[in-house]
């Protein structure tokens, strides 16, 4: 079974923005897919789809085989937690322990439960410590953190992210990383929009290009040093590409490590000829 089945799925806005245009895809169970393309790819109104926070207007999606519908909505939001690009849109209780029970109190979970899933959610974020405090007093990437926990509370087996490392200084980034690699491991499938190119590269499994509301195409992180599909989303070589590309290498890897594999190839390579 998938965790997401998407059939000919549309969605155009009053305006006559065609946000998302016939998009047929599957994503298996696990898997750790970053979505890129140019701002008004129709990214943002995609995600959406995933946990019911918009309906088809035509086409199909299910999730873990539900059938997203107006029925099926609630079904639908104890397998998806969709974590926004903004968290001041998400967290907005007093304290960020009231913001996290929030989700499991509407699902109708004993107390007990709710202490408990709450604890393990706000400790898997690193934000147990601050559960008293009020969210106004946290940085941008502590109420991320804090939103991503208020989605964990109410057990997801998929994760939704809009833009998780918008906004976020090199440190934010990096802890924002590690913790969604942490809920891979624990089996959650992790979906996120993104521009960070470095970032999808090292971090996916699976690459999802969109343009102006149409898939380009899919794939592995090869995709995102394939030069064609890179000029028509609208994106750059990761960085390390790049540099390689400047030393005139036909080959170009995808991220650091295949990079220092391909050095150590060719600092080899060198040496056995001198000797």
């Amino acid at each position: 079974m998938h965790a997401i089945e998407i059939n000919q799925l549309s969605f155009e806005y009053q305006d006559g923005t065609k946000a998302v245009d016939q998009i047929t895809l599957n994503i298996p169970m696990g898997a750790k897919v970053a979505i890129l393309g140019p701002n008004g790819a129709g990214k943002s109104t995609f995600l959406h789809h995933l946990n019911g926070l918009k309906l088809p207007q035509s086409g199909t999606v299910s999730v873990m085989g539900i059938p997203l519908t107006k029925q099926n909505l609630k079904a639908i939001r104890q397998k998806v937690g969709l974590v926004f690009q903004d968290p001041d849109d998400q967290v907005f209780s007093a304290t960020v322990l009231e913001d996290v029970q929030f989700g499991p109190r509407n699902l109708g979970m004993s107390e007990q439960e709710i202490e408990d899933v709450c604890r393990a959610s706000l400790g898997s974020v690193g934000m147990l410590e601050f559960k008293h405090k009020a969210p106004f007093h946290l940085s941008y990437g502590q109420k991320k953190r804090v939103a991503i926990a208020g989605i964990l509370a109410m057990k997801p087996d998929i994760v939704v992210l809009d833009e998780p490392m918008s906004y976020l200084d090199p440190q934010g980034k990096d802890d924002v990383a590690a913790l969604l690699q942490g809920l891979n491991f624990m089996g959650k499938t992790i979906i996120l929009s993104t521009h960070d190119v470095d970032f999808a590269a090292s971090w996916a499994d699976i690459i999802i290009l969109m343009r102006e509301g149409q898939l380009l195409t899919t794939g592995g992180p090869e995709l995102l040093v394939n030069e064609e599909w890179i000029r028509k989303a609208n994106l750059h070589l990761p960085t390390i590409a790049r540099l390689f590309r400047m030393l005139g290498e036909k080959k170009l890897p995808v991220n650091e490590q295949e990079a220092a594999r391909m050095l150590y190839k060719i600092l080899y390579s060198e040496a056995t000829s001198v000797d």
